[in-house]
């Protein structure tokens, strides 16, 4: 069972290796992967979540898949709270301790778990995930924007960051989808066009992200290590206890196990440049996390 999802997903770290070559390369240079990251986010990542929840989902769907946002919502509190309680014991500084907490609690659902799920489940498995997002959207850009801004001088206001392309998508395409609203064909195939760009570029990014120096930040051991254990190995054991013991259908079972494997979001550089933060171990913490969970993320799976 390993062995089958490893080579399913093989396609999507075959991806990030290129995208690590093509920063080596300096093809894809920090300014340029900084760029492609915002355009991902703001543009192609929101007209996929829009598309395939305008085209995807029904009353019917949503009412099956109900659990999933509760789940999200769930798993980021729960993550976020033992984040911070082991960040107090690692006698970490404010804004180290702010950034560790971001780092536990905020994954790569996007970037990475759509082209995971796509690879396992084809297009049903994005359509849970982008369900999935709706809940976890909330929590990121409001206790997210401010866990990193708390500790630094900045002008954030958590609920005005709630408002932006994200989850404009998630919200326009639940509501076309749900109320079975008919779009122009040309507006619905320019979504589509704009959509499937976003999991090429999306690994190719993260794949640049990790070539770009996780190795060179100056962040204790000790404290790379504590994340790791958190991130990818507590929240996916914790996640198959949950969903086993209330019985659920595999495919939502494998996503909300899928979501709780999944590394620390790649933009958490981004997002700390942006709100605060300690930007050395955002870099370090999305470099080995994502390292390691080349390995995490199929034997977890395979437990599913």
């Amino acid at each position: 069972m390993f062995a089958q999802i490893l080579s399913k997903i093989s396609i999507v770290f075959l991806l990030l290796l290129i995208g690590a070559l093509a920063r080596y390369r300096k093809l894809l240079t920090d300014q340029i992967s900084n760029g492609l990251s915002r355009l991902v986010i703001v543009v192609t990542l929101p007209f996929l979540y829009f598309y395939t929840l305008a085209t995807q989902c029904s009353r019917d769907s949503l009412s099956r898949a109900w659990v999933l946002p509760v789940s999200a919502i769930c798993l980021v509190l729960v993550s976020y709270l033992f984040g911070r309680i082991v960040s107090f014991f690692l006698r970490l500084e404010p804004t180290r301790r702010n950034t560790f907490t971001y780092l536990s609690a905020f994954t790569n659902c996007g970037f990475l778990a759509i082209p995971i799920a796509f690879a396992l489940f084809n297009q049903e498995g994005v359509l849970m995930v982008v369900i999935f997002n709706v809940g976890y959207s909330i929590l990121l850009w409001t206790l997210g924007v401010w866990t990193l801004s708390r500790s630094a001088k900045t002008d954030v206001h958590p609920l005005r960051n709630i408002l932006n392309t994200g989850t404009m998508g998630l919200a326009l395409g639940l509501l076309i989808g749900v109320f079975s609203i008919k779009l122009p064909a040309f507006f619905l195939e320019t979504s589509d066009i704009l959509g499937q760009a976003t999991i090429p570029l999306a690994l190719l990014v993260v794949g640049a992200i990790l070539a770009g120096g996780g190795l060179k930040k100056r962040v204790p051991y000790r404290t790379i290590f504590s994340l790791v254990i958190c991130r990818l190995v507590v929240m996916p054991v914790l996640a198959l206890i949950v969903t086993s013991i209330f019985n659920m259908p595999h495919l939502i079972r494998a996503i909300i196990v899928l979501q709780a494997a999944m590394p620390s979001a790649s933009t958490t550089p981004l997002f700390t440049q942006r709100f605060g933060g300690d930007h050395d171990l955002a870099a370090s913490g999305v470099f080995f996390t994502t390292l390691f969970s080349i390995v995490t993320v199929p034997v977890f799976l395979s437990l599913v």
